[in-house]
């Protein structure tokens, strides 16, 4: 007997194509079993990577609580899409005499000869539109106004006394590169008018320890700084440019050696990094200007030396309309304290907002008021309210961790396996800071354990009722399903049209619409799903796909390599026969 036997180790997809291409030449091997042997495989590669579990990463953040998390990819992406939408909405009309035309600007042209013609044209890679009857004309580096003027010149050239309207139609998009200290480094697509702030935004907003005086666009080698800290602070529009075609946007890192500091009687006291320039007046200005308290005729500048020692203290004054007398400039680690007058009265008061009749700031006595009261002052709940989902929020409890933020100026592969975790625990509280546990329902059936006094400056927050259930991932058709009680998570994902391909069944996630916790899906013990819930089915990660492929195909392999030995042999015993 003539039996050739193919060695396991050597047989892969092709080969096996090969060798039973080579036995389909043989009269004793049919042609439909080559065929069937094929999609046998492929039908094992497909159900074998179907049924691989994953050990991806877990789902980081849905956006159902509305917070910003370093996890929260969802948000950023969110954020890019309204980014990228804005981006075809103007600001203000467009300056002819400014904009400058290049590849991929559509324009109007309007003729009038002897009876008004209309073109559209889109300006050609190499700079140049196409007028049929008139020509090509380049317009590289030219602005819109002067372009018209080249546009009439050529159609005068060709038609006599013609009345040329030259409009931009569209502008062109065009890929700007952005790194550094944002959420995702890499390409976007923006528009002439886009300004670098929505370059960071569609670059997922910047990260924890970006600075927004630190930016710098990078146009064919030459360097232009970019300090954005005035159109943060007073909408100064110069201070955020329009971006360029081939640019590079990189956020830097905010320099904890580099920073000035406002305490005291400001809007938003904090640290500021230095840029050359600065005064007293500016940083009161990015403090977002003085609190009602403040004492302007009392602002204290310390100037301190390289090592921290205080070498001058100075007293300056402010105007009754915020100007700075004898503005001083300000040098890296100078403090300014604003002092503020003594027993200040400031009227506490609350503010409500949403689903009630009667939303506005309501005057309290701290400790005293309690929840309810407000709440019917307000008028009570809209039918369209959702008690389920209404917060009672703390504000004063919403204070930073000065480890969470020393921590978060680590970079994250530097940190020890202490200091992740308890980054990671903070992360996740910090993403309702400030929230009391109130059972609304309970309240406004006379429950008084959920009665709160109020304080200073809470806020109350009553938001619409959803009444449906968010899922998203790898489902066939995501968005948003209408609640229906006592439904479970496998039901609203068949809603959803079912699995959809590479879905990573077993690690489906339920996220709660109130408190933000995550679950595991498959604990249904632990959880009951609730109207603004999301369900969430990850996907199977790429590198697991690729190994249950190629076992897959290994396995496949060997099968059809014995059933072609197997089929040998009983060949050759019928012919021996």
């Amino acid at each position: 007997m003539n039996i050739r036997v193919f060695p396991f180790a050597h047989i892969r997809g092709g080969t096996v194509l090969k060798k039973l291409s080579l036995l389909s030449n043989r009269p004793q091997l049919p042609t439909w079993f080559v065929v069937g042997c094929v999609v046998a495989l492929w039908f094992g590669v497909a159900a074998y990577v179907h049924a691989q579990p994953s050990t991806g990463e877990e789902p980081r953040g849905i956006g159902t609580t509305g917070q910003s998390t370093p996890y929260d990819t969802s948000l950023t992406r969110e954020l890019s899409q309204r980014s990228l939408e804005s981006s075809v909405l103007l600001e203000r009309p467009i300056d002819p005499a400014l904009y400058q035309l290049g590849p991929n600007d559509q324009l109007t042209i309007m003729l009038t000869v002897s009876k008004p013609i209309q073109y559209e044209v889109v300006v050609a890679p190499d700079g140049k539109l196409i007028i049929p009857g008139v020509g090509a004309i380049d317009v590289r580096n030219r602005s819109l106004a002067e372009s018209e003027t080249l546009i009439q010149q050529a159609v005068a050239r060709v038609y006599r006394d013609p009345l040329v309207a030259v409009s931009l139609r569209r502008m062109r998009q065009f890929k700007v590169s952005v790194i550094g200290a944002v959420r995702r480094t890499g390409m976007v697509v923006a528009t002439p008018a886009t300004r670098v702030s929505e370059i960071i935004d569609l670059a997922g907003g910047a990260s924890t320890r970006a600075s927004k005086r630190n930016v710098e666009i990078i146009r064919n080698g030459n360097i232009i700084p970019v300090d954005l800290m005035p159109f943060y602070a007073y909408g100064d529009l110069p201070s955020n440019p329009t971006v360029r075609g081939g640019d590079v946007v990189k956020v830097g890192v905010q320099d904890q050696h580099n920073i000035i500091i406002i305490s005291g009687g400001v809007q938003r006291p904090g640290e500021f990094t230095w840029n050359k320039g600065d005064s007293v007046s500016t940083l009161i200005r990015y403090a977002f200007g003085f609190t009602v308290d403040a004492r302007q005729d009392s602002i204290e500048v310390v100037k301190v030396d390289e090592v921290g020692n205080i070498r001058e203290r100075l007293f300056l004054n402010a105007t009754p309309d915020g100007q700075i007398v004898g503005d001083l400039p300000l040098e890296i680690g100078d403090q300014v304290f604003v002092r503020q007058k003594k027993n200040y009265f400031v009227p506490s008061r609350v503010v409500v907002w949403g689903e009630v009749k009667y939303p506005g700031y309501y005057s309290i006595e701290p400790h005293s008021t309690r929840l309810r009261e407000v709440i019917q002052r307000a008028g009570g709940f809209t039918r369209e309210a959702s008690l389920a989902d209404a917060v009672l929020i703390r504000r004063r409890l919403i204070e930073q961790d000065p480890e969470y933020g020393r921590i978060a100026q680590i970079d994250p592969d530097q940190r020890t396996p202490q200091e992740t975790e308890y980054f990671r625990v903070k992360n996740r509280e910090l993403q309702r800071p400030g929230i009391l546990t109130v059972d609304f329902n309970k309240l406004m059936n006379n429950d008084e354990s959920e009665n709160l006094a109020l304080q200073h400056d809470d806020s109350i927050f009553v938001p619409l009722v959803r009444g449906f259930v968010k899922v998203s991932g790898k489902v066939k058709n995501p968005g948003n399903i209408s609640y229906t009680p006592n439904y479970k998570f496998r039901d609203y994902i068949q809603l959803a049209g079912g699995y959809g391909w590479n879905a990573d069944e077993g690690e489906e996630k339920v996220i709660k619409g109130r408190t933000g916790e995550t679950f595991l899906a498959d604990n249904e013990e632990d959880y009951t799903i609730e109207s603004g819930d999301a369900i969430f089915i990850p996907e199977k990660t790429e590198g697991e796909f690729w190994k249950g492929f190629a076992t897959a195909v290994t396995i496949v392999a060997q099968v059809a390599t014995i059933i072609a030995v197997v089929v040998g042999l009983l060949n050759s015993n019928n012919n021996s026969n």
